[in-house]
């Protein structure tokens, strides 16, 4: 999934209904979001397993997200919260 120039709105309506798909309910994404951000907001090198064991570690444990989820909450960081965000592929 390639995410680029969406607006705020359209990015969380993805989001939403990406994990909505998942069986999440409205509340549970934006709890879910917010332990993501908090997770990203210092910067460093993360994966999607790194994220993940956070978040399992935070008690997320029936929840696991995946490279959508992850390309969805950067987008959102870099948009509306001027993050300087670098992704690199690993092969």
């Amino acid at each position: 999934m390639q995410v680029h120039n969406e607006t705020t709105t359209q990015v969380c309506t993805s989001l939403f209904w990406h994990l909505s798909n998942k069986g999440l309910d409205f509340s549970t994404v934006n709890r879910l979001m917010q332990d993501i951000f908090g997770i990203l907001q210092d910067g460093g090198t993360f994966t999607v397993g790194l994220i993940n064991t956070h978040l399992n570690e935070m008690g997320w444990t029936e929840v696991s997200i995946d490279e959508a989820t992850v390309e969805l909450a950067l987008t959102l960081l870099k948009n509306e919260f001027k993050y300087s965000v670098h992704t690199h592929m690993i092969h």
